[in-house]
């Protein structure tokens, strides 16, 4: 995360990377919190969205035409990715995910979930099971 990207809702900005050996402290006992509550606080759950055009469209009047940015809050980004780094680093290794899980798989993702459904659906309704 660069230092001087734009903050999320709780107004923190990256640069807090600057002086991390003096938050460190408290910053861990914060995450561990969280982690330990399961609660993750209200203004980290918050996002301000910006949405940028994309460039060399002919008309800007759709929302196609556009790219939404989500600005979260910088401190669950970084949660977030501790937690990512544990499970693929450990619980991902000696406990393989089932193949038609769409989370934590290279190449895969909502819309890949999305599609199997619909084709389960498809196979389905072709075979007359539903209505």
């Amino acid at each position: 995360m660069a230092p001087f990207k734009s903050p999320g809702k709780d107004g923190i900005y990256p640069a807090l990377q600057k002086g991390l050996q003096s938050l460190l402290f408290p910053v861990c006992k914060i995450c561990q919190a969280s982690l330990t509550l399961g609660y993750i606080r209200l203004i980290w759950r918050e996002a301000r969205v910006t949405f940028l055009p994309k460039p060399g469209k002919d008309d800007y009047t759709t929302a196609k035409a556009f790219r939404p940015i989500s600005l979260t809050s910088f401190l669950l980004k970084g949660l977030e990715k501790v937690v990512d780094r544990y499970l693929r680093d450990g619980p991902l290794l000696d406990l393989p995910i089932h193949p038609r899980q769409c989370a934590f798989q290279a190449g895969k993702s909502t819309e890949s979930a999305l599609h199997q459904l619909v084709n389960r659906i498809e196979k389905a309704l072709d075979a007359g099971q539903g209505s």
